[in-house]
This record gives structure tokens, sequence and C-alpha cells, in this order.
């Protein structure tokens, strides 16, 4: 019998030291992960860069293109969708959107030719904003204005501005401020 016992004992061993080996190798890992906090903290981290990202301030770069009009106004600018009319084309935040050839925008864009007031790449890009600032609003706790920020060329006709104001009430954006250049006394 004694035979059998050290070979006991020696099959013990060998286990114990597998057994040892094994949690050596092995990471220690928690198996009761609670990542409701971590979850909480990203979703407040989220909230603060979309809140952040939505109210940085826009730059409005002049050139011969782009000459603003001037005014006597005493409001203060507040923060919008920037939508810029230049000599050459149509831009959301900087972003080129539509051609404009002799003051008119490219028919291809419109849905309805030439004689159309739609016009598409500005909706969708305007909707894509909507969607963004409402998200936004609603993580928030803050109303939906749907303001915009009109930047238009002095010398910007008239069926041009209505084209881009009508498309963007078709994207939800009811409410607009034009953008002038405050005139020295």
């Amino acid at each position: 019998m004694p035979p059998l016992t050290e070979e006991m004992s020696r099959l013990a061993g060998k286990r114990a030291i597998r057994s040892y080996a094994r949690k050596l190798a092995e990471p220690d890992v928690v198996k009761d992960l609670n990542i409701t906090p971590m979850m909480d903290m990203m979703t407040i981290i989220l909230v603060f860069l979309l809140k952040t990202f939505s109210s940085s301030t826009s730059t409005i770069t002049f050139d011969q293109n782009l000459q603003v009009p001037k005014s006597v106004t005493q409001l203060k600018p507040k923060e919008a969708v920037s939508v810029t009319i230049t000599k050459k084309i149509v831009l959301v935040e900087g972003d080129a959107i539509a051609p404009i050839n002799n003051g008119k925008v490219d028919p291809a864009v419109k849905r309805d030719g030439e004689n159309g007031y739609f016009i598409t790449p500005l909706v969708d890009v305007l909707e894509k904003h909507s969607r963004k600032e409402k998200k936004v609003a609603e993580l928030t706790g803050q109303k939906f204005e749907a303001q915009l920020m009109i930047v238009a060329d002095q010398t910007t006709p008239y069926r041009l501005l209505t084209e881009v104001l009508y498309s963007c009430g078709q994207a939800g954006y009811a409410n607009y401020r034009l953008l002038v250049l405050k005139a020295r006394d």
C-alpha cells in the first residue's frame, strides 16, 4: 500500500503545481463588474461634448465674394447654425452645399428645376443639423429654438435669398437672423 499513497501524493503535488501555474497565468478578473457608474460618466461626458460642439462659434471669412452689408443695429448676435451665401456658393457651417452662377443656384440641385425654390442639398444638410440640435436640446433639457444665422453678400439677389430661406424653412428652421456689420458712428 505505501506505493499507492506515494503515487497519490505525487499526483496531488502535480495537481497543486498545475493549479498554482494556472492561477499565475490567468489575470485576476472581477466577475461582478458594475459598469453602471462608468456608463453614467460616459453619458455625462458625451452630453458635455455635444453641447460644446453645438455651441461653438462660427468663423466667417470675408473676401471679394462676400461683402456683408453694414447696419446700425444694436442687437448682439446669438449662436445659431450659419448659412452663408456668397457670390459663388451656398455654405452651411463652412461646408460647400450648392454652387451659384450669375446670382442663381444651379438648377441641377433644385428639386423643381430652375423655377423651384427647394434647394435639395441645403435641406438635407440642415435636417441633419436639426436632428443633432434636437438631440442635444433633449439631452440637456433645453428648448430647440431652430435658429439660423444668414450671412449674405450685400449684392445677393432677392430671389436667391428667398430660395435659401424657403429651403431652410422646409428643413425645420423658422427663425432667421441676418448678419450685418456694425457701421461706424
